[in-house]
């Protein structure tokens, strides 16, 4: 019997299912090919599979070929018969004669082949006897071949089995992954309470839930019922109970308590489970966090009583419809957002009724609005259809149509108008600041980018305009980030008032805007916008109170004189900015290549100073500090100094900036201390030195710990030393920094508040701050024939007086001035008068000059030649050298 074509294509499925094809050969199958050539005395035994093409050899003993053709095979004519083919002498056949199987190697004379199949009339191969010598097959040894035909076929029985079960727990365990991903991506989770040892199990998917460590296993009954809010923890205890003595499943949304102590909502499931007797067994349930959902609920009642009372708490407009175009469905949200009349839908009115309204208001008929066509050919599309529809009085309606089964649709209607407007809203967003209103950054750009094109087809010219407001940082430290938003809005408000149709101005962040000029003439027509805006912000602003003056620089880029690319004019005109804030702020200036040399400079000198310390190019200088009464020295200043190969002596006012903004300030002070303590230590036990401290090491970790090594390494006593700090540090008002100076005052070490009076003081700070001494800055001192400024010097020293510090003048370079200071009950002065800053070594012998000399400093001059100032003059000179 010769099988139909057509069972080619199954015999392959069956072939697959087997899962051998390719693999290595059956070790099972092998064995029975051993055993049959044993039994049988035939030096080769194989199972060979045949599909479409090709003969394989699975298994066997003694094989010739892994395939061959299946043209070529033996065994594509044993596949043919329903029992054992026998070729005693292939040689002597003449279906096999010109086989080249049997004409050259292997040389194959005899041929014994029995079909296997796994059912009736499909045979996937034979279990076959080969020999390459011709012999006969008696009837025993037919018996015994198809025994071992049906053993290889029960066996490939066996292996589909085994490989229809691996596919089955291969599905499971996709189909347990699938779960397991379909929960964690909607905050599901599933459990099990088991009977009656009231052991819990759950899936992952809990774990996220209640806040617990993914692993951490499921927890206790009581430990689940204790994570409910108290006010749910009893109705979830009941509703238990009620399901475990075989009442009906439940759903509701208690409320619990995760972990981190956030109150979440689930939404949870519970059903008894029954063995075969009906007995409940065990408790099975699923949970779902709906806590985001259970708050778009309240938002959603909280903002109007008439949506709480739509159908199923719907904030969607719903009409069913049926197959015969009748409105079985409706809920109050569809009258209201289609503007029906209720009576229209009353009983079962055609949904054409509902159309003919429409357009009898003036709406356009919408091809989107016909009822998709009935039946189960349209039902079976089963795909949602989405559209808007803008109504007349401007309304955005999203109207969802859903195709039923059997004909007819659900139409919801959703009022998407605010998220038309928050979209809209959004994109405004993404092109202007949120605080002024003006274009932001990636606006201002584009706008550069479009006048960039129309100027360089017009041959015309462009200006870009960089601003920064001028003491702006102050009214932020000193009136707060409020403020100074208010101040930002009113800059906005008053520079848009001084510019033209087609200007833009734009806020890139902080107190940082840009202008972008309409196409201009000549240069002129930019510095007049400059000037403009200069002259606006000059006038003071009203803030919450305050009269605020603050002022702005401006540098100025021309395109295309200065660039032709919009980063090359806002670099350069970043370059006139910062040169316009160097000539004195409140102005404007245009760009010049030069500028950008002077940018290259700072970037040199910084480089220059990074290298500085390493190099040994700093030194210390010590500037005497006298007691304004006795003129006795009662200590020295260190003030640091820097020498350049090239460059020569830097000012401290130079580079000591640079070191601020770059962060070096706090290895550089770190020198400095150290080695102000080691040249102290060598001092006179009762003479105090003063370090100057940056704020930005004050904001910086370890100084407290860089302080109390320096003294104990150097040996210098905590009460010697002085540190100095700026207003500066003290308006950020930062509470690490206020307790850095409480633990450093702890240890003994004093603190002196410099150039008092010259930024925003403020009494606040000086009840805050543990201060043991004020110095009043120069600028006091130079004017204290003034009889303003001599009242307000000797304010400070009574303040300080009232506040336990002391007070020392700084600048003092006259007779004049110390008379002054003194009068205004200054304890201390500092100055040219007294002496220069001077190095180590200098300072070292200036003491011991002047160590057990009465008198020994400027104010008494004959205490030098007995003979007065006039003829023997200053021991020290009076300006500054």
């Amino acid at each position: 019997m010769i099988p139909p074509a057509d069972h080619e294509a199954e015999r392959l499925t069956a072939l697959r299912s087997l899962g051998i094809l390719g693999s290595p050969p059956d070790p099972d199958l092998d064995a029975i090919c051993r055993l049959a050539a044993e039994m049988l005395g035939t030096p080769t035994v194989a199972v060979s599979l045949v599909d479409a093409e090709r003969q394989w050899f699975v298994a066997g003993v003694g094989t010739f070929a892994v395939s061959t053709a299946r043209n070529a095979a033996f065994c594509n004519h044993a596949i043919r018969s329903d029992d054992i083919l026998v070729v005693e002498d292939a040689g002597l056949d003449p279906r096999f004669a010109g086989n080249p199987l049997v004409t050259g190697a292997p040389g194959i004379r005899f041929y014994a082949g029995a079909p296997l199949s796994l059912k009736h009339g499909l045979r996937l191969g034979t279990l076959c006897l080969i020999d390459t010598q011709p012999r006969a097959l008696d009837d025993a040894r037919r018996r015994r071949l198809r025994d071992f035909a049906a053993l290889a076929v029960s066996h490939l029985r066996l292996q589909e089995t085994k490989v229809a079960l691996q596919a089955r727990e291969n599905e499971l365990h996709r189909a347990n992954r699938d779960l397991g991903l379909a929960e964690r991506w909607a905050k599901i989770g599933h459990w099990r309470i088991a009977f009656p040892s009231e052991r819990i199990t759950w899936s992952d998917g809990m774990y996220p839930i209640f806040g617990r460590p993914p692993g951490a296993g499921a927890p206790t009954k009581q430990a689940v019922l204790d994570t409910f809010h108290p006010e749910d923890r009893e109705d979830v205890r009941v509703r238990l109970e009620r399901t475990a003595m075989g009442g009906e499943a439940y759903e509701h949304r208690p409320r619990f308590v995760r972990t981190d102590g956030e109150i979440r909502v689930v939404l949870a499931h519970a059903v008894a489970e029954r063995d075969a007797a009906g007995e409940v067994v065990g408790l099975f349930g699923a949970c779902m966090d709906v806590t985001d959902l259970v708050r778009v609920e309240d938002d959603l009642r909280a903002t109007s009583a008439l949506l709480r009372a739509t159908l199923e708490h719907m904030d969607q407009g719903l009409l069913m419809v049926d197959a015969a175009r009748r409105v079985r469905v409706h809920n109050r949200r569809a009258l209201e957002l289609l503007d029906l009349p209720g009576e229209l839908l009353r009983g079962e009115p055609s949904f054409e009724a509902v159309r003919r309204h429409q357009v009898a208001r003036g709406e356009t008929a919408d091809p989107a609005e016909a009822l998709p066509p009935s039946g189960r050919e349209q039902a079976r599309e089963a795909d949602s259809r989405i559209h808007e529809r803008e109504r007349p009085e401007g309304t955005v309606l999203e109207v969802r149509t859903v195709p039923l089964e059997g004909g007819g649709m659900v139409r919801t209607y959703t009022d998407i108008t605010a998220r038309k407007r928050a979209e809209a809203q959004i994109a405004h967003m993404a092109h202007h600041d949120a605080l002024t209103g003006l274009a932001n950054r990636t606006r201002f750009r584009e706008c550069l980018d479009r006048r960039l094109a129309e100027v360089g087809h017009h041959d015309a010219t462009c200006a870009v305009l960089c601003l920064d407001l001028d003491r702006f940082k102050a009214v932020n430290d000193t009136l707060g980030h409020p403020a100074g938003d208010a101040l930002l809005r009113s800059v906005a408000a008053r520079m848009r008032d001084r510019l033209r149709e087609g200007d833009v101005l734009a806020r890139l962040g902080g107190d940082e805007f840009a202008v972008l000029t309409a196409p201009v003439a000549n240069p002129g027509q930019g510095a007049a916008v400059a000037a403009r805006l200069v002259e606006a912000l000059q006038a003071p602003f009203r803030i919450e109170g305050h009269e605020i003056t603050v002022g702005a620089s401006i540098g100025i880029a021309l395109a295309p004189e200065h660039g032709r690319d919009g980063d090359t004019l806002f670099k350069n005109a970043d370059l006139a900015l910062y040169a316009a804030k160097d000539s004195g702020r409140d102005g404007y200036r245009f760009y010049h290549p030069a500028m950008g040399q002077a940018a290259s400079g700072r970037q040199r000198l910084e480089l220059d100073l990074r290298g500085a310390l390493a190099r040994d190019q700093f030194e210390l200088h010590y500037q005497p500090v006298v007691d304004a009464r006795s003129l006795a020295i009662t200590g020295f200043e260190a003030l640091i100094r820097w020498t350049h190969p090239t460059r020569g002596r830097v000012p401290p006012d130079a580079f000591i900036p640079v070191a601020e903004e770059t962060g070096l300030i706090v290895p550089v002070g770190e020198w400095v201390l150290r080695n102000a303590c080691e040249e102290a230590a060598r001092w006179p036990g009762d003479m105090r030195l003063a370090v100057n401290v940056s704020a930005v090491q004050l904001m910086r970790p370890g100084l407290v710990e860089g302080v109390v090594a320096t003294l104990a390494a150097t040996g210098l006593h905590a009460g010697r030393l002085e540190l100095e700090i700026t207003e500066t540090a003290l308006l950020r008002d930062n509470p690490a920094v206020l307790a850095c100076l409480h633990e450093l005052r702890g240890l003994g070490v004093r603190f002196a508040l410099d150039d008092f009076g010259t930024g925003y003081s403020s009494l606040s700070y000086l009840r805050r701050f543990p201060l043991d001494r004020i110095k009043i800055d120069r600028s006091f001192v130079e004017a204290v024939d003034d009889p303003g400024t001599a009242a307000i010097v000797g304010a400070i020293a009574g303040l300080g007086a009232s506040l336990g510090a002391a007070v020392t003048a700084e600048g003092v370079e006259t007779e004049r001035q110390l008379h002054a200071v003194r009068l205004s009950g200054c304890g201390e002065a500092q100055g040219y008068l007294f002496g220069k800053p001077l190095p180590a070594a200098e300072a070292a012998a200036f003491l011991r000059r002047k160590a057990g000399t009465k008198a020994a400093l400027p104010g008494q001059p004959w205490d030098r030649c007995g003979r007065g100032r006039s003829r023997c003059g200053p021991p020290w000179p009076a300006r500054r050298g």
